[in-house]
Parts: structure tokens; sequence; C-alpha cells
């Protein structure tokens, strides 16, 4: 059993949307970032990659993969994982931003969650909140989840 934890956070500027969990959100903001930006499934597959002991983010993916899916980062972080023998037992996610308010939808989110990590709803714990206007102008993501290794 192994512990996975991540925090990322980019700025926000005026765009038509952004994605989150692999999905678009459409509203008047996107996210500054070298690849597209998807900030939570940026931290899920950094918390794996951090559950294995094998370093961060930035050691695996480096600046010069422009405009990357991070669809691909996440199955490169689950292929790793599968390749040691583990599996997710359970994951917890929040976002943190402002606006968009994100609550219409999780949904959508963490069933493509459910999808892109092939695990179960009840695996998978999605929640959101606001810094109060305090930092408008960012978004940010902590994920923390936990590992088990399968029998053999």
């Amino acid at each position: 059993m192994r512990i996975g934890n991540s925090y990322d956070l980019h700025n926000l500027k005026v765009g038509i949307g952004f994605y989150l969990g692999g999905i678009f959100i459409p509203c008047q903001y996107q996210i500054e970032a070298v690849s597209d930006g998807d900030i939570l499934l940026h931290t899920i597959s950094e918390a794996i990659i951090g559950a294995l002991g094998l370093g961060d983010l930035g050691e695996w993916f480096d600046e010069t993969n422009k405009k990357l899916n991070s669809q691909l980062i996440l199955k490169k972080a689950l292929t790793l994982m599968t390749e040691q023998n583990y599996q997710i037992s359970n994951i917890d996610v929040t976002i943190i931003i402002d606006e968009p308010h994100l609550q219409k939808h999780k949904k959508a989110i963490k069933t493509n969650l459910q999808k892109l990590l092939q695990i179960t709803a009840e695996k998978i714990n999605l929640k959101a909140t606001t810094t109060e206007q305090n930092f408008p102008n960012i978004i940010q993501s902590y994920t923390t989840l936990l590992i088990l290794k399968q029998n053999d």
C-alpha cells in the first residue's frame, strides 16, 4: 500500500474554456500551461508517479511537450503503475477555482475519470471549492490517492 499526493496551480486568462478531468468546461477562461492545461489529470498523474516513488511529473514530461494531451500523461502514469503491479484503491481530489462554478460539471468529470482510470465511482471523491474571490485568476488542484499491490 502506497500513498501519493500532488498539488498544481495555473493562471487563468481570457478564453473560451478549458479541460478538467478530460471534460471541456466552456467558460470565459482558459488555463495558461505548456500542455493542454488539464490540471486535474496532471495532479492525478503526479500522485500516481509519487506513490510509485518515481519523482514528479516534470521528470517524465518536460516543457518541450507543447500542448501535450493530458490524457497521454495519465496513460503513462497508469502504465507505470500497472507495470509495478499496483492498482488504485481510492482517490480524493479538490479543485479550487472561483469561476466557473464546477458543481454542474462534477458528475461528467467523475464519470470520465471512472473511464480513464478504469475504477468504480465509489473509489473517486471529487470536491470543488473557491477562494472566496481572494485569488480569482487561478485554478488549483490537490490530489491524494492510495494504491495497493495486486496479488501476484
